[in-house]
């Protein structure tokens, strides 16, 4: 595996997974004016190898593998490994061609980082974000690649579009949540899953929620308060 996977997740002998989000602004995934427009991210797992287990995709931080050789992603840093985690990717592993190599890191917020140690252990996941969440810090518009830059004060949490999210709910890939068929499941492995509906309950007014599923293991649920004129 030569490429980032889609959603970011880092290369490898086993690549990392994924994360799931919503943007603004349209263009490649790791388009970086793309990236920053998310305003809610669920993380992906870093990828297992052999000898031990990726961590999970996180809430406000990613978990680190089993044995501990991927550290998980933050609120303001990858997860630091061979090579670290970055804003939306998990850290690679450059030992990807041979027979031996390590688990890379999950992508998200920020993206877990593959393992330290090359005799196959697993990578650290990624961070997750949702605008407005306590505890989140967002990143400030004039950010660049090489220079992010974070917002303070009351504005902390909240995407510099100024759109934020009420009463939204994290659950991290270690807990229980909705799967997309309608049961319960520990962690989601497979595809990302994101499912937006309308529900007319006064005249004017609809509530929308959206269940945020990540790559192989996170779900975020929330609802958004709004008015509609057609509702």
């Amino acid at each position: 595996m030569s490429q980032y996977s889609y959603g970011g997740g880092g290369p490898g002998q086993y690549g990392g997974g994924g994360a799931t989000d919503i943007r603004l602004l349209s263009g490649n995934y790791d388009n970086f004016t793309s990236l920053k427009s998310r305003i809610i991210v669920a993380a992906g797992a870093g990828a297992q190898d052999s000898n031990d287990l990726g961590g999970p995709g996180g809430s406000l931080d990613g978990f680190n593998s089993t044995k501990n050789y991927g550290k998980g992603g933050s609120q303001k840093s990858g997860g630091q490994g061979t090579v670290s985690g970055k804003f939306g990717k998990g850290g690679e592993n450059p030992n990807r061609i041979g027979d031996e190599g390590n688990g890379a890191g999950g992508s998200g917020y920020f993206g877990g980082g593959s393992s330290t140690n090359a005799k196959d252990y697993g990578g650290g996941g990624g961070s997750s974000f949702i605008s407005g969440y306590p505890g989140c810090v967002a990143i400030t518009e004039d950010s660049t690649e090489n220079s992010i830059k974070f917002r303070t004060g009351d504005f902390t949490s909240i995407h510099y579009s100024g759109l934020k999210f009420e009463d939204p709910i994290m659950i991290d890939g270690k807990s229980q949540m909705p799967s997309p068929n309608g049961t319960n499941e520990t962690g989601h492995s497979g595809n990302g899953f994101i499912r937006i509906i309308k529900y007319p309950i006064l005249s004017n007014t609809c509530i929308q929620n959206i269940y945020h599923f990540n790559l192989f293991s996170f779900i975020l649920e929330f609802s958004i308060f709004f008015m509609s004129a057609d509702s």
